[in-house]
């Protein structure tokens, strides 16, 4: 999938294109001109459905970093998904649905940008951790670098915020996040950013490190670059958010989450059902802010650039099919009601239908299947 005669900035485009920040794009520019193979990874959790935003958004970050020549690997990862008490913080069923369904759900996401589960390594929290030392010496190091108090800050990449009542447990989670990157030799970090204050931590430590650093091509102690991704929203808008909060605690409580399934489309999704949820989504007329329409358009349709191109159908009597070649003139557009919600919402669930079909025809094989309407239950999904 690499173009091996894709410039620097070319390179450099890919990997930062749809991405609300790159730390730091010096450093990446560095890595590429120094000759450094760039070795990537995003983790996951293990807990409900994949929704867009693992699907589509992470999963088509990963297209982006093949074709700029990136090795890149997907971790499971159970150990942080018992810490945080997913699935109820039962092993078996963390490691059931890590092979059964959450694995099979990525890969079939990875199949609606052509991308072959071959391409990506998939890791699993056992299979790293099981026999290596060196990890578990990586993770006390870490420890040893970071303060208790902002160790306390970093929980809310768990979801949790400061001052909750956590248990023990919690605070091993940041610096085993930290250690895997490490462990992993990743130089590229990828994730939301929900996961940013880990991110930090791991460029803070690095030099400091002795047991297990990453170096560049000329064996120098370096930091790893974090690409954190644009969030998509979820289904139903601002309305039970706190918009007195910063800008970035505002878009994670408003990004589109597995635990909240009704704000959720899922890459499994029926046409029927994309449609459905879609025509409920929040939307109102003239009103972009905060509106997952728009959020939809940017960061899916036109892949954070602003140009592109989406065409909307709408019968002649409604001013009849328009197609927009940048997000801005669809914004105008909308603002100034040339284009109602209704018409942008059945253009949406159109793209979404054709974009998600090599996912849905993944789950007719009889295994993936199984796996799914085993995660439905398990999970207490009609």
């Amino acid at each position: 999938m690499e173009n091996s005669k894709l410039s620097i900035d070319q390179k450099i485009e890919l990997i930062s294109r749809n991405c609300q920040e790159v730390l730091t794009p010096k450093d990446l520019r560095y890595l590429l001109e120094s000759n450094t193979p760039l070795n990537h990874y995003i983790g996951f959790e293990i807990s409900g459905m994949v929704h867009l935003g693992t699907g589509l958004i992470s999963m088509g970050k990963i297209a982006d970093f093949l074709q700029a020549g990136v090795s890149c690997q997907v971790f499971l990862a159970d150990f942080h998904s018992y810490l945080n008490n997913k699935l109820g913080g039962d092993w078996d069923k963390i490691r059931w649905a890590t092979e059964n369904y959450f694995k099979q759900a990525l890969i079939a996401s990875l199949k609606c940008f052509n991308v072959d589960e071959a391409q990506v390594k998939f890791v699993m929290g056992k299979d790293l951790y099981e026999t290596n030392l060196v990890h578990w010496e990586t993770f006390m190091e870490v420890g040893k670098n970071v303060t208790l108090s902002r160790n306390l800050r970093s929980i809310s990449i768990m979801g949790k915020k400061k001052g909750a009542d956590i248990d023990m447990s919690t605070l091993f989670y940041p610096p085993l996040q930290v250690a895997d990157i490490f462990t992993l030799k990743v130089n590229l970090v990828q994730a939301g950013m929900d996961q940013r204050k880990a991110h930090v931590v791991a460029r803070q430590v690095a030099e400091k490190l002795t047991i297990n650093p990453l170096r560049d091509s000329k064996g120098n102690k370096i930091a790893p670059v974090a690409v954190h991704q644009n969030l998509i929203a979820g289904l139903s808008g601002p309305e039970a958010v706190d918009l007195g909060q910063n800008s970035e605690d505002v878009q994670i409580d408003l990004k589109m989450s597995k635990s909240k399934p009704n704000s959720a489309v899922f890459v499994h999704d029926t046409p029927d059902e994309i449609r459905n949820k879609v025509r409920k989504a929040y939307g109102p007329p003239k009103i972009t802010e905060y509106n997952p329409l728009i959020n939809w358009v940017q960061t899916l349709i036109f892949w954070g650039q602003e140009q592109g191109e989406f065409t909307i159908n709408r019968p002649d009597r409604f001013g009849g099919n328009v197609t927009y070649n940048s997000v801005s003139g669809l914004i105008k557009d909308y603002q100034d009601e040339k284009l109602y919600p209704t018409d942008l919402k059945n253009a949406i669930s159109d793209w979404l239908i054709e974009k998600l079909e090599p996912a849905r025809k993944h789950f007719e094989n009889p295994i993936a299947k199984e796996g799914l309407e085993k995660m439905k239950e398990l999970i207490n999904i009609k």
